[in-house]
């Protein structure tokens, strides 16, 4: 014991010296010697215990020279303060670990400094410091950075078990981090580590390898693990193992293993781990993603049978599932139960049911559950609004998509670059470009500035007005702002600069887009070749395409497809016939389509006899027509009245196995009644019923106005009020062929009657219903109804746009109705509209004479200035 403690001694004085940079220290008196090894010792126990940093060798001691005992006891002083800092140091790390704990580990909270600081100084402590204290800490450092407390174990396990030992605890914070940081190989390291120090695994140990092995898409390995490997070790799998194993399946789209596993877990055979919401939510929202709603709506059912109450989350879910497919009833009859079940709805189930109903054509009940969500406490949020705000735009109801945003404002919600887009679309697909600026205007005062699809929105709006420089003066601008034209905007201004005929500028952008470094794509080249095609450059073309072949670009069918379509519309079957042509050239074999959209092309310009050579091409290499082939031709035959060919056509089709739908039927069906065949279509129409061929309403609608076309108005009445009684959800259009039908024959009472029934079966008067009131208003000097009916157009949310007041102005001066027309004409200088071709005509020809002079007073000033400088 004697010879350990001279020996320990001895090693004391060593460092002592080597802290001090002093090799010995001889010539001194043993009791100063004592005192420095003393005070040493002190701060040797204290930083071992707290793992603190060596203070002391930053201030060194030099070696003293003649005369210095007042230098010594200096140093003395100086040792006494730096001993004094150590204890204080150590102190503090003493009192952080009943910091920690009496913070409930809020040390993470503060950030990842904090964190890492903490879990260093309870680990300096040594022993002295609970494994409790350090896995708080360590799960605190786990949270901001994986990586940092996987370093931090290691310098725990170095530290051995002489100063701390992990624990179960531990192990699980360290394989948690080792599959957050992508490395499940160490985190299976980490498990048999668990196993081998004899551990007791918890179903807890395997969650984070679990979810690793999914998000791997080793889902099966991961099934082996639960329904293997943990019982073999003692661990019984618990309800969240299971909740992995699920979502992992339908992540891989494999929910119908999912419903097995889940049944495995029903009935009990899953170690006792019963299925809970969390499980058939998550197989609900499998079989949803994979479009299979009958699955997903009986597994639901199911959860009810089996007691289990469903959350928000699993209703709104459904409820999506069913707006999506349209299925608006089923999903009312879901909502009704969830509220009886005492789950409220949220923002996000309301959403999906208006979108559900905008989707469906509804935009009325829409609107309604907007009120309805309102009253029950739930805000809208900018999604609601905007999924309103994007039907409404899409269907040309813009002034009402721009209530719906101003409201949306007033209610303390800023709209988003989206919510923006959106309207912007809407303005840009109706021409309306005051509006869309003075939008874009408001958008860049409240701090959103356009990005590139907004950029896009604009060119496209300019373009399609066929204001081609103000649309290449947006994409001047988007450059000034900073942003750099991406393949998509690019790909926007050629199609724009093509369409309009300037092909020579489109390549000129086409070049600078690849000198930028862009790619372009198969839309940017489909539309520059269909330009060339246009402007017959054939040659520029093909060399297009061959670029295109060697930039990796795939030429197939589908390509060819959509250029040879885009030409037919045009009325270009020339061109289409090159392409065609082209594609044998490079091996690309025709399908069905280009076939059929070719016959298309040649029938819309009349040129039958060349449709049907094309049509026997086809047979004889092997392509058998289909319905939409044949469905083209007889429609061709019908335009040009040729119905015997039409209908000998219609026959070949049936002898050879091809059945007729309802578009083919529809087809006929216009073309008999086009030739006054009216015995004949109702035949057909008899054999259609009877055929068991489901009928639309489009057909409906084909025999009443066929009907009415016909004189036959009293049978086409008969069929209407059938179809009444039939509960049929009629439409707008329905309404107005019966009520422009007795307008003609002089029946304005029963068209009256008619137009007021439109609110009793759910629907809304469109721009035609109103046209032909007010055709038929006017045509009796009505003008007090005009007006009413005019204030009844906004209110019914039917937008009141150029063509409508312009054909109320042209109307109103055929009948020599001045003094009114210049009320309209106001409205349209109001709304920033601009006066028809033939309406300024008609108003130019009316009041340039002498004949309407004293009622020029009653116009607005410029064109009461424009009519007197006519007359001078």
């Amino acid at each position: 014991m004697a010879a350990r403690r001279q020996h320990l001694q001895s090693q004391l004085w060593r460092l002592v010296d080597t802290a001090y940079g002093i090799k010995k220290l001889e010539g001194r008196k043993t009791r100063e010697r004592r005192a420095i090894a003393s005070r040493f010792v002190l701060i040797h126990v204290s930083t071992r215990k707290a793992r603190c940093p060596r203070l002391l060798p930053q201030f060194p001691l030099r070696r003293q020279g003649q005369g210095g005992a007042d230098q010594r006891t200096a140093r003395i002083g100086e040792l006494r303060t730096r001993a004094g800092m150590a204890r204080r140091a150590a102190s503090r790390a003493l009192r952080s670990e009943g910091s920690i704990q009496g913070r409930g580990g809020r040390a993470g909270g503060s950030g990842a400094e904090d964190a890492r600081h903490v879990f260093d100084e309870l680990l300096r402590r040594g022993r002295g410091a609970s494994i409790y204290g350090l896995n708080r800490a360590l799960a605190d450092v786990a949270r901001h950075s994986p990586a940092a407390a996987v370093s931090r174990y290691n310098r725990m396990a170095r530290a051995g078990a002489d100063e701390v030992t992990p624990d179960l605890c531990t192990y699980n914070i360290l394989i948690g981090c080792c599959c957050r940081a992508g490395r499940l190989d160490l985190g299976f390291a980490a498990l048999g580590n668990v196993i081998k120090k004899g551990f007791r695994v918890e179903a807890i140990t395997f969650t984070p390898l679990l979810k690793g092995l999914c998000a791997d898409k080793r889902t099966s390995d991961a099934m082996d693990i639960v329904l293997r490997r943990m019982t073999q070790l003692g661990c019984m799998p618990d309800v969240f193992s299971y909740n992995i194993l699920l979502k992992g399946l339908c992540d891989e789209s494999r929910s119908q293993e999912a419903l097995e596993l889940l049944h495995i877990m029903a009935d009990d055979r899953g170690g006792g781990s019963p299925p809970d919401v969390v499980s058939y939510t998550t197989v609900i929202n499998g079989f949803i993603k994979e479009g299979d709603l009958d699955k997903a709506y009986s597994t639901y059912n199911e959860m009810l049978d089996r007691g289990i109450s469903p959350n928000v989350v699993t209703y709104s879910s459904i409820i999506a599932a069913l707006c999506k497919a349209q299925a608006m009833d089923k999903a009312r009859e879901v909502l009704t139960t969830m509220v009886k079940s005492g789950v409220m709805p949220d923002c996000r189930t309301y959403t999906s049911i208006m979108h559900g109903y905008c989707s469906s054509g509804q935009p009325k009940e829409a609107i309604g559950f907007l009120k309805k969500m309102r009253s029950n406490g739930v805000e809208p949020n900018v999604v609601t609004y905007s999924s309103l705000m994007d039907y409404l735009c899409k269907n040309g109801r813009c002034m009402e998509a721009r209530k719906i945003f101003d409201s949306m404002t007033k209610r303390g919600l800023k709209p988003n670059i989206t919510t923006y887009g959106t309207l912007l679309q809407g303005y840009a697909t109706k021409g309306a470009l005051v509006e869309m600026n003075a939008l874009l205007d408001l958008m860049v005062r409240n701090g959103i500035h356009p990005d590139h699809y907004v950029f896009s929105i604009l060119i496209c709006a300019y373009a399609k007005q066929k204001k081609v420089d103000e649309a290449m003066l947006v994409f001047s601008k988007m450059r000034q702002q900073g942003l750099n034209p991406d393949t998509v905007t690019y790909g926007t201004v050629i199609d724009v600069l093509c369409k309009s005929g300037r092909v020579e500028d489109a390549m000129l952008y086409f070049e600078q887009m690849i000198d930028e470094g862009l790619s372009p794509n198969a839309i940017v080249y489909s539309s520059l070749i269909h330009g060339l095609c246009t402007c017959d450059k054939w040659d520029k073309a093909e060399e297009l395409i061959v670029e295109m072949l060697d930039r990796g670009i795939c030429l197939d069918t589908i390509f060819f497809n959509s250029i040879i379509d885009s030409h037919c519309k045009e009325g270009r079957v020339i061109e289409s016939e090159k392409l065609f042509g082209l594609m044998g050239h490079i091996d690309v074999k025709p399908d069905i389509i280009t076939y059929s959209t070719l016959i298309d092309g040649y029938c819309l310009t009349g040129k039958m006899d060349e449709a049907m050579k094309l049509l026997s091409g086809m047979v004889s290499i092997g392509l058998k027509p289909d319905t939409v082939t044949y469905s083209t031709m007889i429609n061709g035959y019908c335009k040009i009245s040729r119905m015997e060919d039409a209908l000998v056509l219609f026959r070949e089709m049936e002898s050879s196995g091809v059945s007729p739908d309802i578009i083919t039927y529809n087809i006929i069906l216009q073309g008999l009644f086009q030739t006054r065949r009216t015995a004949a279509a109702k035949e057909l129409y008899v054999r259609i019923t009877k055929s068991g061929t489901q009928l639309e309403f489009s057909t409906y609608n084909i025999i009443l106005h066929g009907l009415c076309k016909n004189k036959l108005t009293d049978d086409a009445l008969r069929m209407f009020q059938n179809l009444c009684l039939m509960d049929w959800k009629l439409e707008a259009r329905t309404f107005n062929i019966m009520i422009d039908a007795l307008l003609k024959v002089g029946r304005n009472d029963e068209a009256k009657d008619l137009f007021a029934a439109f609110s009793s079966n759910g629907l809304l008067p469109n721009y035609w219903t109103y046209r032909l009131m007010a055709e038929n208003i006017i045509g009796q000097g009505l003008l007090e109804e005009l007006d009413q009916l005019f204030v009844s157009v906004e209110d019914n949310g039917c937008t009141v746009d150029s063509g409508m007041l312009n054909f109320i102005v042209r109307e109103l001066l055929q009948r020599g109705e001045i003094t009114r027309a210049g009320t309209y004409l106001s409205m349209i200088d109001e709304k920033h509209f601009s006066l028809e071709a033939s309406t300024a005509s008609l108003f130019i020809d009316l009041l340039s004479g002498g004949k309407y002079q004293e009622y020029h007073r009653f116009l607005p000033e410029k064109y009461k200035s424009f009519i007197e400088s006519l007359s001078c």
